[in-house]
């Protein structure tokens, strides 16, 4: 199915060179934000999932509105096919969409409809030149060491409380811990991996389930970033969850 009606732009300057547009309301399957990207023009495309997470706070999204990325990956369920010898089923695939409103990314069946977001220039992929010290993986991008993987517990379990004042009494190599933002957090996760999305070279086989972040949504409820698939929620401050500690590498 092709767009051919193109809305107005909802355009934010990011360079002299790049833009990104916003679709003005939210009737696109995944596909059809593929599209709806490609009729802009032959310098569009879709964003991905971290390009959108990384756009300004102060960016014109619509009130209330998702919008799809153009990263997929494999769901939990699988479709059983009917074909020949060797056929072992087909795994359903999901898309990764951006909540601004919460800053949360999630994942929806290809189907669902939503917004479309473009940007007009290649997509670049991030250097990490991760580091393994005595003292943990140093990120020199974002200037601050993980705490190894096998320090402390990899199994237990915190409240969004628990896991600050467990990250504030570690004692590991004479630095000061603390429990990461949700931009750092996210930082690591890498969708080159999957079930755990973060390169376990660096950081170990951390758990499936969410890890805690520093920060709040609102009195009740604490960001997490769950590294089976990469996504981005918030949850009560009193759920469980699991914690990761930093050291800002001064």
């Amino acid at each position: 199915m092709r767009i051919s009606k193109i809305l107005p732009l909802l355009a934010l300057s990011l360079s002299a060179q790049a833009q990104v547009h916003l679709s003005s309301d939210e009737h696109y399957s995944q596909e059809q934000a593929y599209e709806y990207c490609r009729d802009l023009g032959p310098s569009w495309r879709m964003m991905s999932i971290s390009e959108l997470y990384a756009l300004p706070k102060t960016t014109l999204f619509q009130s209330g509105y998702s919008y799809w990325s153009s990263d997929k990956t494999g769901s939990d369920k699988t479709e059983i096919g009917t074909g020949s010898e060797g056929d072992g089923g087909i795994i359903a695939m999901v898309g990764f969409s951006f909540y601004p409103k919460e800053r949360n990314i999630t994942l929806s069946p290809g189907w669902k409809k939503i917004a479309a977001a473009c940007r007009d220039e290649p997509e670049t992929q991030r250097n990490r030149n991760y580091r393994l010290t005595p003292e943990g993986t140093l990120d020199p991008a974002s200037a601050i060491v993980w705490h190894p993987f096998d320090a402390t517990d990899k199994r237990a379990k915190y409240t969004q409380e628990q896991a600050k004042e467990m990250c504030e009494n570690l004692t590991l190599s004479g630095r000061t811990w603390r429990l990461p933002s949700t931009d750092e957090l996210y930082g690591i996760v890498d969708y080159d991996f999957t079930r755990p999305t973060v390169n376990m070279k660096f950081f170990g086989p951390m758990m499936h389930r969410y890890y805690w972040t520093a920060d709040s949504l609102n009195e009740k409820e604490g960001y997490v970033v769950g590294f089976k698939l990469g996504s981005v929620a918030t949850v009560s401050k009193k759920e469980s969850a699991y914690a990761r500690c930093v050291s800002d590498n001064e």
